[in-house]
């Protein structure tokens, strides 16, 4: 039996039944399962602190933290390091500070973006491109360039920059558990509708081996477009794009497909504006930018599918896996040392390296903080990582006015074991609401599932989509949770995970990469069936056909709930237009 006979059954199966024995069991998190279920520790239900067993308080100790005294307003922490680097130790010692960045150094050059004042993008784009440093693109007021590693600080003193940074990298929505989708399209299919005359844009880093899957997992024949400064489609060996495509295609085997792969969102954003110069209808986008923005619906990312939809483009987002690895809170420090307490007396998040079983012997976890103070860039926070005493990673920009509430640090090591996260207050005015997220691999010790989108899933112009457990329908404990900064009610629908793919296996693909592309799919059926839907009424058609999950009313775990397709239109009745959100009948 092949993979798309499987669907196609289990998409015949009848929710009603199952969704009345629900009740009060859709609201329970299931328990949390990491990318390896071997690395998963035992006990905990995803709600504040984990009990892995026992844990000492964390205080950072006295001289633990350099003292930061000065610094290059507008310049990213990491970027200064590598410049201060190169000064010190030559290229050998940049190369080894550029190492902890997302954008290694490549013949002495590293990637950056440059954000500009919003009249003098071309401008500033001339000016260092007068000064021999290679423009890669633009959008907006965004500015994308190589840069030696012993010039970094001659482009923030350009007039008309606001600050440099090292590029937002987008992450992926895949994780590992069990669960197949279960929709209802099935019975679209069999009444002829298969995304015919509808064109879907597929959004990912990679389509390694998807040359393999054409013609049988995939159609005969894809569109592609590179967005990557070397062109490189297959996102240098990733295969997640691959897996999204098949999802997408087993329930719209007849549209059009077009694949774009980027690295920033520059090309993110150049990938988007093709999409939309070639008719695409539909946008599956099963990346998300975590830290990319204040989580309130705006900033560059959400700007860029605003512009799509405006298009009238329909965009379908997975909504984040940061269920386990999101904390947020106030600031707050009894003892009056500048640190942040987690938990009275204790100033340190903890997670745990810790190997899978599979033989690896290195672990790599990015750390993201960010506070709301997205107007003014006048509050100042830093970010570190411990082990035991030892400052092992830090990310120190000066805010000062010039660079966003932001502070991201990578570390890679050898050495497995517990480490922990500390927040230090610079300056601030008051005290800030706080947002940490970390890499899904490795969840906190202390943590909050609510107001974990990934961006942008906050956008009230995306259909963000959550995975629930085929088994009871709860939740999955990783999928990320609303509501946005501005208190708007996200995610808006949620589907079983856990697809089988070629690419990943059989019940292999769970995680939100995989409910977004079945919706994807789904919104291309109904676009063949009725053309004229634009992406609101779409959006509100899905909606009309969910049973609530959780409560009677639409939340924050399960938006409107789980989706099961009504009768084509015209047969049913247009329920009221979607706008900003999908909107109550």
């Amino acid at each position: 039996m092949t993979k798309g006979h499987l669907l196609s059954i289990l998409f015949s199966l009848v929710l009603v039944s199952v969704i009345s024995t629900i009740g009060d069991q859709a609201t329970a998190l299931s328990q949390f399962l990491e990318p390896d279920l071997s690395r998963a520790p035992a006990g905990g239900t995803g709600v504040g602190p984990v009990d892995d067993g026992p844990h000492a308080l964390e205080i950072v100790p006295v001289g633990a933290v350099p003292e930061k005294t000065d610094g290059v307003q507008g310049l990213e922490s990491s970027l200064e390091n590598i410049q201060k680097s190169f000064r010190t130790e030559g290229w050998t010692g940049a190369a080894q500070a550029a190492s902890d960045t997302n954008m290694p150094l490549v013949n002495g050059e590293t990637r950056v973006i440059i954000s500009t004042e919003s009249s003098r993008t071309e401008e500033v784009a001339s000016a260092i491109s007068a000064i021999g440093i290679q423009i890669e693109g633009s959008y907006g007021e965004l500015v994308q360039a190589m840069v030696p590693a012993d010039r970094i600080s001659d482009i923030s003193s350009i007039p008309g920059v606001i600050h440099v940074r090292t590029p937002l990298v987008p992450v992926t929505m895949a994780v590992a558990s069990e669960g197949l989708s279960v929709t209802g399209a099935s019975s679209w299919q069999a009444m002829g509708f298969s995304g015919k005359g509808v064109k879907i844009g597929v959004l990912d880093v990679g389509f390694e081996g998807y040359l393999a899957l054409l013609g049988t997992e995939l159609p005969l024949t894809v569109t592609l477009n590179s967005m990557r400064t070397d062109r490189d489609i297959t996102g240098e060996g990733a295969n997640h794009g691959s897996a999204v495509a098949e999802i997408v295609y087993d329930v719209a085997p007849e549209s059009s497909y077009y694949f774009a792969n980027f690295q920033t969102e520059v090309e993110f954003a150049k990938a988007v504006e093709w999409m939309v110069g070639e008719g695409v209808n539909v946008i599956v986008s099963a990346v998300g930018w975590p830290g990319g923005g204040p989580g309130d619906g705006t900033g560059s990312i959400n700007g860029i599918v605003k512009a799509a939809k405006q298009k009238g483009v329909f965009w379908a987002q997975a909504a984040g896996n940061f269920g386990q690895t999101h904390w947020t809170g106030p600031y707050r420090d009894t003892n009056g040392n500048n640190f942040h307490e987690f938990a009275a007396g204790d100033e340190g998040n903890t997670i745990t390296l810790t190997p899978s079983g599979k033989g690896e012997t290195i672990f790599t976890v990015e750390i993201i903080l960010t506070w709301d103070d997205w107007q003014t860039f006048h509050d100042d926070y830093d970010l570190f990582l411990f082990r035991g005493d030892t400052v092992v990673a830090q990310s120190t920009s000066f805010q000062g006015g010039s660079f966003p509430p932001v502070e991201r640090l990578k570390y890679t090591t050898a050495t497995p074991g517990d480490y922990w996260v500390a927040v230090q207050r610079f300056k601030a005015r008051r005290s800030d609401r706080l947002d940490i997220v970390t890499t899904i691999d490795y969840r906190l010790q202390y943590k909050v599932p609510s107001e974990s989108l990934v961006i942008p899933a906050d956008s009230p112009d995306a259909v963000a989509v959550g995975a629930v457990s085929l088994n009871d329908f709860a939740i999955q404990s990783y999928s990320s949770q609303g509501p946005t900064k501005d208190g708007r009610i996200k995610p808006d629908l949620v589907v079983p995970d856990g697809v089988s793919t070629v690419t990943y296996g059989a019940n292999a693909f769970p995680g939100t990469s995989a409910t977004a592309p079945l919706i994807g799919g789904i919104a291309a059926l109904v676009k063949q069936a009725a053309p004229r839907y634009t992406p609101d009424q779409i959006a509100a058609f899905l909606e009309a056909g969910t049973t609530r999950l959780g409560s009677s009313q639409q939340n924050n775990v399960y938006g409107f709930g789980l989706l099961k397709l009504l009768q084509p239109p015209p047969r049913v009745m247009l329920p009221i237009v979607f706008s900003g959100a999908i909107l109550a009948r």
